[in-house]
């Protein structure tokens, strides 16, 4: 570069836009020369942004009495070019612009300035805490057992340098956690300035595998990330994973996105878990991008699960991935027996059926404990009038307003919609015939706990579920009292039978079950059978003793449940594909939405038709492009905004990105950012979505 030109830095900001902004960089001033990956601080508009440094030139094509100087540098070394590689593949891949995707990863205390200047080192000793373990003990290779040790050996004779994509797949309670430190362990004696990432889907799961990480290396620095922290926290722990400080980063999705300068495995805990995919702004899938991620960079990735999801299973299918099972239970223990149960006929206050609650008194007789599942949290999913059949009804959304006994820091009953969090009293009387006979219909977690707690009045009842773990302390409060079994009976929603190692469950019991099963999702029987089995898992894993499940279904002839009673993973899932691949659905497949949303559903439904025939001009036939009519979503109305969305399915993955990339760019140019400039609506684009 010419010393004497001027030079000119590109930068991204966090905003809807594809563009990167010019701007003069003054060595002098800043104290630095500039480098692609460095975060700085630049004016823009009115106000002054965090951006990403992605070009440096001595060119543009703007007058260069018109551009402003970069403003200051943030104290860290610059993103490195892999990181970087990551970020263009998921702003092209996922529709978004390139500030929006990398920068959004960045904790929001690095994208504050104003914290530029503090004292790092001082922040980070201050803000260190060190969690003590349980056990001074670590696993050792002794302990292992046949198939875990030749699982490692599998493993370890991975080349160093090169990709390759494991699926670790073993029962619940198989010891596959052990597998993974193991092999981790391995990595890390062998480069002592060596790294290792390790996704869970959930916060909750983020406590029991951190001791289980800190009883297995005890001497080195495990850096966590995850929502639940402070900014601060979060900030120090991604300052050392990027510095290399930390040797170990365990967090949910977000830390798909962290630079860590000498990363040689990745480790996707439970890959079959929906919570892996973001639902909104930049809609990844953590999971898919750790595969690319690995590849990449050229390092081994283990996707762990009892259920792998269906991409996973035919990704092992096709020979993409290699497959190490685990088939039997550490110890020698024998799964739950499975046993199907009808709906007891309503009769009087209490909705848990029979078979269940002599099984849970027997169980307790036992001094084992109890857990019973239901995913609907509240007292009732809806209060209605008696008289003139008035239903609870959200004002904001298309969806009914749940009843809770309690709800914060609110002590008497009062009604909340889950989709939008509005919160009101429960009217006295119905607001069409002013009558007084209200009544709640259906059960959640409340009322289960209610009942249970007038059943077995001596019993401790414990529910958890988004009420009671509002945050990370409580919900570590809350499964302590699991694991050191004070309490009998556990009542609460998925967020109980993900990944825990509880140590006393005799008995569970699964309410509601169909709940899941017949919607219009078609991937509902593979979440459901993937939730049976995990949580089945929870019982029995550290006793001898015979265990049960029983679960409430009026369709015991459902394949679901039909291979739930003997667990029977490769059966269900031929029985899936085969409906798959003759519906052409995912795996065999590949889907985008075009989501919309406007004050008025006409608005919406003529932008997305209009859409729908700019896409039917450009779209390739001979591709296998189908581009279905705009439809209202299964939740047409939330917050007051009327949502539709335009579906797209292609035989190839090729073609559809082409589509999409030429949609994006249409549709840009006829908006501010993502509203639509004519109709203001507000629109997104959504790859391989879950949820349609």
């Amino acid at each position: 570069m010419n010393q004497s030109a001027p030079i000119i830095v590109k930068v991204v900001v966090d905003r809807p836009l594809n563009d990167a902004f010019d701007y003069l960089w003054n060595s002098a001033s800043l104290g630095a020369k500039p480098e692609i990956g460095m975060l700085v601080e630049v004016p823009f508009g009115r106000t002054n942004l965090v951006g990403l440094i992605i070009e440096v030139s001595s060119y543009t094509q703007i007058n260069q009495t018109k551009l402003k100087n970069v403003l200051q540098v943030a104290p860290l070394i610059p993103l490195d070019s892999r990181l970087m590689q990551l970020g263009y593949f998921a702003s092209q891949y996922y529709i978004h612009g390139l500030g929006e995707t990398l920068i959004s990863a960045i904790p929001k205390w690095w994208r504050t300035s104003t914290h530029w200047n503090k004292p790092l080192q001082q922040l980070i000793a201050k803000e260190r805490a060190t969690a003590q373990s349980n056990s001074k003990k670590k696993i050792a290779q002794n302990q292992l057992n046949e198939e875990q040790t030749h699982a490692i050996q599998i493993l370890s004779n991975h080349q160093a340098g090169t990709f390759n994509t494991y699926l670790l797949n073993g029962v619940t309670g198989s010891g596959k956690t052990a597998v993974y430190l193991t092999f981790i362990e391995s990595l890390l004696k062998l480069d002592r300035g060596a790294q290792a990432l390790i996704m869970l889907p959930e916060i909750n799961l983020t406590p029991q595998l951190q001791r289980r990480i800190q009883e297995h290396f005890p001497e080195e620095n495990l850096a966590i990330l995850h929502s639940g922290l402070t900014e601060k926290q979060r900030g120090i722990a991604w300052h050392q994973a990027m510095t290399g400080a930390a040797r170990i980063v365990l967090g949910t999705r977000l830390s798909i996105m962290t630079p860590l300068p000498k990363l040689v495995a990745i480790i996707v805990d439970e890959e079959n878990d929906s919570s892996f995919k973001q639902q909104e702004g930049l809609g990844y899938s953590a999971r898919d991008l750790a595969i690319w991620r690995a590849k990449n960079e050229r390092l081994p990735i283990i996707l762990v699960s009892a259920t792998p999801s269906s991409q996973t299973w035919h990704a092992v299918k096709e020979g993409r991935y290699q497959e190490i099972r685990l088939t039997g239970r550490v110890g020698g223990f024998q799964s739950p027996s499975v046993e199907l149960v009808s709906p007891d006929k309503s009769s009087g206050s209490i909705t848990i059926n029979s078979k269940m609650i002599s099984a849970l008194e027997d169980n307790l007789h036992k001094n084992r404990q109890s857990l019973i599942l239901i995913n609907r949290r509240g007292m009732a999913p809806v209060i209605t009038c008696l008289s003139c059949g008035w239903l609870s009804e959200c004002n904001n959304c298309s969806s009914y307003m749940v009843m809770h006994r309690q709800l914060g820091h609110f002590k008497s009953p009062m009604m909340c919609c889950h989709h939008c969090g509005k919160v009101k009293t429960i009217p006295q009387r119905c607001a069409l015939c002013g009558d007084a006979d209200l009544q709640p219909l259906g059960r959640g977690t409340q009322k289960i706990e209610d009942q249970l707690q007038t059943l077995f009045p001596e019993a401790k009842v414990l529910r958890v579920d988004a009420d009671t773990a509002r945050t990370s302390k409580k919900s570590e409060a809350l499964f302590e009292e699991i694991h050191d079994g004070s309490a009998q009976i556990i009542v609460g929603t998925q967020m109980l039978a993900k990944g825990h190692d509880y140590q006393n469950i005799g008995l569970v019991c699964v309410l509601d079950a169909d709940a899941r099963l017949y919607s219009n999702d078609y991937m509902a029987p593979e979440h459901l059978f993937a939730q049976l089995v995990q949580v089945a898992g929870r019982a029995g894993r550290f006793s001898g003793e015979p265990t049960q499940i029983l679960i409430e279904t009026r369709y015991p002839n459902d394949p679901v449940y039909q291979y739930i009673k003997t667990f029977d993973l490769a059966g269900f899932m031929e029985n899936l594909m085969l409906t798959r691949q003759e519906a052409g659905l995912p795996p065999f497949g590949y889907q985008a939405l075009v989501h919309a949303e406007a004050k008025q559903r006409q608005e919406v439904l003529a932008w997305l038709n209009h859409t729908k025939e700019y896409l039917q001009s450009i779209a390739d036939t001979q591709a296998g492009i189908t581009i279905f009519d705009p439809v209202p979503k299964s939740i047409a109305r939330l917050g007051g905004w009327e949502r539709s969305q335009l579906l797209i399915e292609s035989r190839q993955r090729g073609p559809l990105q082409a589509l999409l990339s030429a949609l994006d760019q249409y549709l840009r140019e006829r908006s501010v950012g993502r509203i639509s400039k004519i109709s203001k609506v507000r629109w997104s684009i959504e790859r391989d979505p879950l949820i349609i």
